[in-house]
């Protein structure tokens, strides 16, 4: 429970920024013209494209962005093969999470309906948090991750389906997710069908920036004058 109280404080910030930045969203959705048809004309690729929207959004947003932020910000704009071997790891992955978060939005349009009513988006925020993420998509997430970063070894994999490994990095990362994804997700349900999906990859662009900026932050040294304890 420690790790993952930890993991809450530690996306509270961010959080409350993500946040923020869906109500700037929301707000041009709502009002800007030139937004709303951008956003038409999204939807419309989407239809058009079908799983193959899904499948090209969730690479470039959630395996391709990470390693383009590391390059730019952090490693001084010098790739290093990590980044390739990152994106290589991760790539499929995040392409079978797309599908499936593309599968989940349109099987909620059939049970639920695709309205934008407070009742229609609880059920569809309540299977997608509380049973679509726990139990299929952290799970996917976090383990492939944890095993890819260890090397793709055989220790590693086993020690995925334990008990332990439930509790120290899956579950923290479940509360973390839900700090963010439970307003983003109800985003997501307010809008209309074909754009649910395109909505959840701007939330997915947005998170990866704040996480990845925090993560490699926390991971370099301090600069020699930084006073202790303000790391």
């Amino acid at each position: 429970m420690s790790r993952a109280a930890a993991a809450a404080r530690e996306n509270l910030f961010p959080g409350l920024l993500l946040q923020g930045c869906l109500l700037v969203f929301l707000g041009l959705y709502l009002w800007n013209e030139p937004t709303r048809h951008f956003l038409a004309h999204v939807a419309r690729i989407k239809i058009d494209m079908g799983y193959g929207f899904a499948v090209i959004s969730y690479v470039i947003a959630a395996a391709l962005m990470p390693e383009i932020l590391r390059i730019a910000f952090f490693q001084r704009g010098r790739p290093r093969w990590r980044n390739v071997t990152n994106f290589l790891g991760a790539a499929p992955m995040w392409a079978f999470v797309g599908v499936t978060v593309d599968m989940l939005y349109r099987g909620q349009a059939v049970w639920f309906g695709a309205g934008s009513d407070f009742r229609t988006i609880a059920c569809k925020l309540l299977v997608d948090q509380f049973v679509y993420s726990p139990f299929f998509s952290v799970p996917i997430i976090v383990s492939w991750l944890w095993w890819r970063d260890s090397g793709y070894s055989r220790t590693a994999a086993r020690a995925i389906f334990t008990v332990d490994f439930v509790f120290e990095h899956i579950f923290p990362v479940m509360v973390a997710g839900w700090c963010v994804w439970i307003p983003g997700v109800s985003l997501v349900y307010f809008m209309p069908s074909p754009l649910q999906l395109p909505t959840a990859v701007t939330i997915q662009v947005f998170w990866v920036l704040i996480i990845t900026t925090l993560s490699e932050r926390k991971a370099a040294p301090p600069p020699i004058d930084t006073p202790p304890g303000l790391t």
